[in-house]
């Protein structure tokens, strides 16, 4: 065969080849689809670069291109990295819940539209382990002239609460590290690891300890400075305890990194400073932190003739926060009540009436394990005459809707 009979050969098999290519073509849109399928699997943060590259590019073949419409194009590339990498327009829904300080968590349980990041929390545990609920009796606590025999309770006071949710904080339980951390900080050096606690350290002239959670009954992870008899006093001419308490902790580069206000009991010796904890509620204000007595706590100094002889205190620790929907005044109101003693014979000792005339937003320690939590509560108080003395009763309810706590 001829070499022009050749090339006319191979052009005509060339023309049968692109006719079946031609028949079997994909249909019309697929290969975009396809472009776009493979667009949406690649990472948000590579599709954000490349969509910012080629905008790049373009502007630079483009020089003729306004300043503004430049910085036009610039927000609107930026708003569609933003919601690239938020996740929306993808599924239809935003990104996994995370906390504050940015770790992922688990999504709420279905139906619990109000509930918070961290999933339905634990029930806070009153006086000696006892669960409360709103639902159920809850546990009076006792606290300085506190009563804990039987009452009659009814309400007299206002109690108009403005806010529906409320932040629970939550904090993971500190590692021996982290306390050998702390302690390093205060020039203390580590001695041993006695039962009960992180470890046991040694300065100068104090010894430290460094205790983690306590389950039962609930208590923050704390530290406790134990001066020896080398430890100097705070000298400062004309200085009130909360002066001297102050330097000390100043001194120590322990001064409380949160809110807090100052309680002064110089009734005895030693005297004792009090920094009680707060905690901010949007809506609502300060919060104190209370012990399963309705106490408020935070950091304590103890000062004997100027010289301190104890400090202890919350040990810092990393918190996270999170939302959540709590029951309405009404409600806690009626789960206070609900603690009235039943009726006795006639013949038995006439039960004291109380009447709780103040309530107020406070927070609990309720203790999980790996990580506890900071709950708000409703505490409920009222003063009565038992034989001529004067005591206070105090009711503890959980804040959280029932809904969000486990049972």
């Amino acid at each position: 065969m001829s070499e022009p009979e050749e090339e006319l050969e191979l052009q005509a098999l060339q023309r049968q080849l692109d006719d079946a290519f031609e028949t079997t073509r994909p249909r019309t849109g697929f290969e975009d689809e396809l472009w776009l399928r493979m667009q949406s699997s690649r990472p948000a943060r590579i599709r954000l670069r490349d969509a910012f590259a080629g905008f790049v590019q373009v502007i630079r073949e483009v020089p003729a291109v306004p300043a503004g419409a430049v910085a036009v194009l610039l927000v609107v590339v930026i708003g569609v990295g933003t919601v690239a990498l938020s996740g929306l327009g993808r599924h239809g829904g935003g990104a996994n819940s995370s906390t504050a300080g940015g770790a992922n968590l688990s999504a709420p349980d279905a139906g619990q539209l109000y509930a918070g990041n961290f999933g339905r929390v634990p029930t806070p545990m009153f006086n000696n382990g006892a669960k409360s609920s709103t639902s159920a009796q809850p546990t009076a606590v006792q606290g300085a002239s506190g009563y804990s025999g039987p009452v009659q309770l009814t309400w007299t006071g206002k109690f108009d609460l403005t806010i529906s949710t409320a932040p629970v904080f939550r904090y993971r339980e500190p590692s021996t590290n982290e306390s050998d951390q702390f302690a390093s900080a205060l020039g203390a050096v580590l001695r041993t690891r006695p039962a009960g606690f992180l470890g046991s350290y040694q300065a100068s002239d104090y010894t430290l300890k460094v205790r983690g959670t306590v389950q039962s009954p609930p208590s923050s992870p704390a530290y406790f400075i134990f001066s020896s008899l080398s430890m100097p006093p705070v000298e400062a001419a004309g200085a009130t305890p909360q002066d001297l308490a102050d330097i000390f902790l100043a001194q120590h580069s322990l001064q409380p990194q949160w809110s807090y206000t100052v309680a002064v009991d110089s009734s005895s010796d030693p005297v004792k400073v009090r920094y009680q904890r707060q905690f901010q509620a949007p809506g609502y204000g300060a919060a104190y932190l209370v012990d399963v007595n309705g106490e408020r706590y935070g950091l304590e100094v103890d000062l004997s003739a100027n010289r301190p002889v104890l400090a202890s205190g919350l040990l810092p620790v990393s918190i996270d926060g999170a939302d959540y929907k709590i029951v309405s005044s009404d409600d806690a109101i009626q789960a206070a009540l609900a603690f009235s003693s039943p009726a006795q014979p006639a013949a038995a000792t006439p039960i004291p009436s109380v009447q709780l005339n103040q309530a107020e937003l406070v927070y609990v320690l309720v203790p999980a394990g790996n990580h506890s939590f900071y709950e708000p509560a409703f505490m409920f108080s009222g003063k009565l005459q038992v034989n001529g003395q004067t005591y206070v009763k105090r009711i503890l309810v959980p804040a959280i809707d029932p809904s969000q706590r486990t049972p």
